[in-house]
């Protein structure tokens, strides 16, 4: 269980992060990735916590569930680097930050599939 909380703890570093340096230097005009960056952000907090909370098949469904929302929140920091709204310093770091997640929970979902 203590990996979990130091799963949660990187998602809410993350978090905290990229709202701080990221978000909140996405213009206005593009207001549209900040709403779908901070939805994907809640939903991979949700479906680790719902993932941490329950077991077997119903654990790696939130872990894929996670991992889908890792890969749009991907997706999401491209369409941030192309319209050059803030330091690509600040947005490797969130995305170093992602990293260390993706990593967590990939081996969290090839040991669950193994047991």
């Amino acid at each position: 269980m203590d990996k979990n909380f130091k799963l949660y703890s990187y998602i809410l570093d993350f978090d905290d992060y990229t709202r701080k340096y990221v978000v909140n230097n996405i213009p206005s005009v593009d207001r549209d990735i900040r709403i779908h960056l901070l939805d994907e952000i809640y939903n991979l907090e949700k479906s680790i916590i719902y993932a941490i909370n329950t077991k077997g098949n119903i654990r790696i469904k939130h872990l894929i569930d996670s991992k889908v929302s890792i890969s749009l929140i991907d997706m999401l920091f491209l369409k941030i680097r192309d319209i050059k709204c803030l330091k690509s310093s600040k947005l490797n770091t969130s995305i170093d930050k992602l990293t260390n997640v993706k990593n967590i929970v990939y081996g969290w979902i090839v040991n669950e599939e193994k047991s």
